[in-house]
């Protein structure tokens, strides 16, 4: 018997035997029936009734979920993460959000759209805006976390913001991001189990570092390209959910084309609704065009194309770059007819396929160029309007409209712009047509002060050369927004002399006397250090001018605060603070912090506030006060992180390893100092050199004697270029130790004598003092050799007390026999080594979370720490032993 679809062109149709066979419809209708209704009208309404009924039983949203698909994802609650890992088109972002439609739990989905460290955080932090406005703020002033303190952070405030419900956590097309530094995140957030979370990633490829461990510990659940692999019987089920009934030859064939690819199976079912016909298309991109974008009309297809760059997109956002009042109703008709656009019905928002997305960006690039920039400049725009001025600078930059981008750049004022995109900054310097710049000094002024940051000296000293001729273009005063900017010229020439104070004050004074309001280009809500904890290390040049340069701070600070609102106050207090710490004069080194205390404290300077208490916690070592300095240090930590002050908690943790590395406790300093890994800091570039400080000190204690040899050069190269005079003395103390520990005692003199070179005429006693343990027995021979005798029977006689009060320390909270732990203590530690609060804790262990806070209280005084990111690393410090 021969059948026919009864939704092909009526001219076609034929009838044969006793039965019609709907293809598309379930069961049959005897020919004599039919037969009766065409007797009773007419064959044209007839027809026009069996397409009506074509259109009310094919469903082409339908959504089919594999057998082997589904039992996997049902162990999904099982495991901290679960990876979705497959080529483009096998349904990983369907079928994961299809699946958690149907189970009782919160999900946030993250989509990912590039490898920007920037730009994933900012969508991460959003998904918890709605939870918790407060942990969405504090996330992103944190930044992505970097090291373990950061880490523990965040882990802490995603705690707090899931108030003990069960989350997961989707992040779509996670190969996109292509970054070790978010693998590190994500392996860091499964090793710490957080009871409420369970991660989704579904990805092409994934380059977790520890994937092979995470599945044999029990940590990911790896779910696999045939896992989506749909069966020949699956195939058949999936058209029939979808209206098409298909025979067993049609199955087969259908199998041995597509293998399974839902993809494909998709847009085959699209053209047999539209044909009648399964027929193969050797080009996917096609098959998209003719099964899906062809059929619209053009107003949606000129819709279509101005959201192609969106991943996911809301309605008022589609509204912005469509403008033309019909938005929600295009949506609807683009998402009733098929499955490569759908809405999130609780977030109402809008997800397209990727497939889809290259699709249509594919069709714009055949776009002509005034369209497309039209398009570009849009997207910029609503980028603007809603402050995420990256990726508006990123579409103007495509748009060529180099105004438009200058604009941006003036109004964000380079608080956004970051390390990661200076090779865009530099584009977009370098790439903009002259005559545009010169309509934009105060732009200008932004990318110079960001290449100073970038250390991209020659460039910066170009930019601030195009300011100066514009300037000079304008002695007549006539163009009243250029005499502004002389006075922010001035400000900004004062960096190219930095540290250079007399140079420095100069331009500071001139800036002044052209000024009557605060510098529009300067971004003063960052630190004034550049994260370093110490003024005099930034300002002190030249041997024997160090009296000269307090001075100059003291003459220049008043003149920088009017046009800098404050910014670094209490810094000429720490300087002189720090002398007098330097020459072993304590007492009146105490006085001068309590001076940089109030004055930091009365503008806000949480860096100034920073380098007062590392002052007070280094005279507190000298004094054997281990509790007053550990104490202050944990407090500053505290109130830098309720203040949101996150990139200076480095800075705490420079501190931190300097006090333990002074008390040779090595395996509680911080992973990333221990390391060397600067970059992983948010510290800028001119507190390179003293990060070097604390590094150096570091290896002396891990007796990597040949490595801190191997990094002299490095190190000094980099303290001589502003230069740094107290980072070179201390490079020369830890060149001379190493040395001598190595039996090379001519190599340790020369480096000795070269320390005390830079010391002597400025009378910096306590560098020698802090490390005269480790060179005592070269400033004797030194000394017996009549080098330096007084400045060397100066520092001995200052390290007799200073060696009591850190053996007295290491007697009393460090001792040879590691401190007893009861077994309750120990069963807090290890769980807040986990990352479990103190409320959970109690949860778990069936006590209040103020008994779990006096436990950890004894527990970090028994161990001489203070805080919970030491305590992980000690506890698992004992665990690698």
């Amino acid at each position: 018997m021969k059948y026919i679809c009864a939704f092909e062109v009526a001219a076609q149709w034929e009838i044969s035997g006793t039965m019609i066979h709907y293809d598309c419809v379930e069961g049959c209708i005897p020919a004599d029936a039919m037969n009766q209704q065409i007797e009773n009208k007419s064959v044209a309404r007839f027809w026009e009734a069996m397409w009506m009924a074509k259109i009310k039983t094919f469903d082409t949203a339908a959504v089919y979920l594999t057998a082997a698909f589904k039992m996997q994802m049902e162990m999904v609650m099982q495991y901290p993460c679960t990876l979705v890992e497959a080529p483009m088109g096998y349904g990983k972002t369907t079928g994961v959000r299809e699946f958690l439609k149907n189970i009782n739990v919160q999900v946030l989905r993250q989509k990912l759209h590039d490898d920007s460290l920037t730009g994933f955080w900012k969508d991460f932090c959003r998904l918890f805006r709605e939870m918790n406005t407060d942990c969405y703020d504090s996330l992103l002033q944190i930044g992505f976390p970097t090291n373990s303190n950061t880490k523990e952070m965040v882990v802490d405030f995603i705690q707090k913001a899931l108030h003990s419900e069960f989350t997961v956590l989707v992040l779509d097309d996670y190969h996109l991001v292509d970054s070790s530094e978010v693998n590190d995140f994500i392996e860091y957030l499964l090793w710490n189990e957080l009871p409420e979370l369970h991660i989704v990633l579904t990805a092409r490829y994934t380059r977790l570092t520890n994937l092979d461990e995470l599945i044999l510990k029990g940590y990911l659940l790896h779910i696999q390209k045939d896992a989506l692999e749909f069966t020949p019987e699956e195939i058949k089920a999936y058209f029939r959910l979808c209206g098409v009934t298909l025979q067993e030859k049609e199955v087969k064939n259908l199998h041995a084309y597509t293998e399974g690819w839902i993809s494909a199976l998709y847009l085959l079912m699209l053209n047999y609704k539209d044909e009648g016909i399964l027929a193969a298309s050797p080009n996917l991109s096609r098959l998209i065009e003719k099964t899906v974008y062809s059929p619209f009309s053009q107003e949606i297809k000129d819709f279509l194309v101005h959201i192609c760059f969106l991943d996911t997109f809301t309605l008022e956002q589609a509204s912005y770059l469509w403008q033309k009042g019909n938005t929600e109703e295009l949506l609807d008709a683009i998402v009733g007819r098929n499955a490569f656009i759908n809405r999130d019905e609780k977030t109402g928002i809008y997800q397209v396929h990727r497939i889809f997305g290259e699709f249509l960006q594919a069709l714009l690039k055949r776009a002509e160029v005034a369209q497309k920039d039209k398009l570009y400049r849009r997207m910029a725009a609503w980028y603007a309007k809603t402050g995420e001025y990256i990726p508006s600078l990123k579409y103007y930059y495509l748009a060529q409209d180099w105004d438009a981008l200058f604009e941006v750049l003036e109004e964000d004022q380079g608080h956004s712009i970051l390390n990661e995109h200076r090779k865009e900054l530099i584009s977009f310097y370098e790439e903009c047509p002259a005559p545009i710049r010169e309509k934009h000094p105060v732009a200008l002024l932004v990318i110079a002060i960001c290449f100073f940051s970038y250390n991209e000296t020659e460039r910066f000293a170009a930019v601030c050369k195009e300011i100066g001729a514009l300037l000079q273009k304008n002695e007549s005063g006539e163009n009243q927004s250029l005499s502004e900017i002389e006075g922010e010229l001035e400000l900004l020439l004062s960096f190219t002399e930095y540290n250079n104070l007399e140079k420095m004050g100069e331009h500071i004074k001139a800036a002044c006397n052209l000024m009557e309001r605060p510098a529009k280009f300067m971004d003063t809500r960052g630190g004034w250090t550049f994260g370093a904890p110490s003024v005099l290390y930034m300002f002190h040049r030249e041997i024997g001018e160090l009296m000269r340069e307090l001075e100059l701070m003291k003459e220049t600070l008043p003149y920088y605060d009017r046009i800098a609102k404050g910014h670094g106050a209490g810094a000429a207090h720490i300087m002189e603070a720090e002398i007098s710490y330097l020459h072993g004069e304590f007492d009146t080194a105490e006085i001068l912090v309590h001076k940089a205390l109030y004055h930091a404290s009365r503008y806000k300077q949480q860096d100034i506030l920073i380098c007062a208490v590392f002052l007070q916690m280094k005279m507190a070592l000298y004094q054997g006060d281990y509790a007053y300095a550990a104490y202050n240090l944990q407090k500053i930590g505290e109130q830098t992180e309720k203040e949101k002050w996150y990139p200076l908690l480095d800075t705490i943790e420079l501190c931190q390893a300097f006090l333990l590395a002074s008390l040779g406790q090595r395996q509680n300093i911080p992973k990333w100092i221990a390391c060397g890994n600067y970059e992983y800091s948010k510290l800028h570039f001119p507190a390179l050199p003293f990060f070097n400080i604390i590094y150096g000190h570091v290896l002396l204690v891990q007796e990597e004697y040949h490595k801190l040899l191997g990094s002299m050069d490095y190190f000094m190269e980099n303290a001589r270029v502003f230069p740094n005079l107290l980072a070179q003395l201390y490079t020369h103390i830890y060149a001379a130790a190493a040395n001598e520990k190595l039996h090379r005692r001519d190599e340790a003199l020369t480096e000795l004598t070269k320390a005390l070179e830079l010391a002597l005429p400025d009378l910096f006693l306590m560098p020698f003092v802090e490390h005269c343990g480790r060179i005592e027995a070269l400033l004797a021979e030194l000394y017996r050799k009549g080098v330096k005798k007084e400045f060397i029977s100066s520092v001995l006689g200052l390290h007799e007390p200073y060696k009591k009060a850190i053996s007295s320390i290491t007697a009393e909270y460090f001792t040879s026999e590691k401190p007893v732990l009861t077994e309750r203590e120990t069963e807090i530690a290890q769980l807040v080594a986990k990352g479990l609060s103190n409320k959970e804790i109690g949860q778990q262990l069936y006590i209040s979370e103020n008994t779990v806070k006096t436990i950890l209280k004894h527990i970090f005084e028994k161990l001489g720490i203070g805080s919970r990111a030491l305590l992980k690393q000690q506890i698992d410090f004992e665990r690698e032993e």
